[in-house]
């Protein structure tokens, strides 16, 4: 859910679950963009990211809030690599501040990926899972400030909370990368 109404609507991203295999389990390879006027009542208006084949973000889900800075709305979000066992990860895109439906950039490489044992090890391996987003500071117009400290709290091997510290700049930046 964004920490804000866009244009008088609420917007929020989801990931459909659909079964990939016929009586397989539910799951989802997009991200996709919806709004609502009363928080009860969802529209789904746009695809926004899908998962990229043979890649660190194969099937990708939303992850923390979207967090508002100058340079658009920064959106944190997971994606796995499909080998013989999956590998959670954490990547970054930025959408349009007006019309969230537009991304602006999709960082090619993943910010965060399992390489700790507790993150290695645990009731699922492999796995760096973003769930909640902390900034310190922002401007007087909302805007989180380019060199405020960022807190991700992180779920690893579904066994630990993790916590990972950067700036505002650090993430905006790697959407370009």
């Amino acid at each position: 859910l964004f920490p804000e109404k866009i244009n008088g609507e609420y917007y929020r991203f989801e990931r459909p679950n659909t079964a990939q295999i016929e009586g397989g389990p539910l799951t989802g390879n997009s991200i996709v963009l919806a709004k609502s006027k009363n928080l009860i009542e969802w529209e789904r208006i746009a695809i926004v990211a899908e998962g990229i084949k043979f890649y660190w973000d194969e099937m990708v889900g939303s992850s923390t809030p979207p967090l508002k800075t100058k340079k658009g709305w920064l959106h944190t979000y997971h994606g796995i690599a499909m080998h013989y066992a999956p590998i959670y990860q954490m990547g970054v895109m930025l959408h349009d501040l007006n019309d969230p439906s537009k991304v602006i950039s999709r960082g090619s490489q993943n910010i965060l990926e399992p390489r700790e044992l507790y993150e290695l090890v645990g009731q699922v391996p492999n796995v760096v899972f973003p769930t909640g987003i902390i900034v310190e500071e922002f401007d007087d117009e909302g805007f989180a400030k380019d060199d405020s400290e960022v807190k991700i709290y992180y779920g690893a091997a579904d066994t630990s909370v993790c916590l990972v510290t950067t700036t505002v700049k650090e993430l905006v930046a790697h959407c370009f990368v």
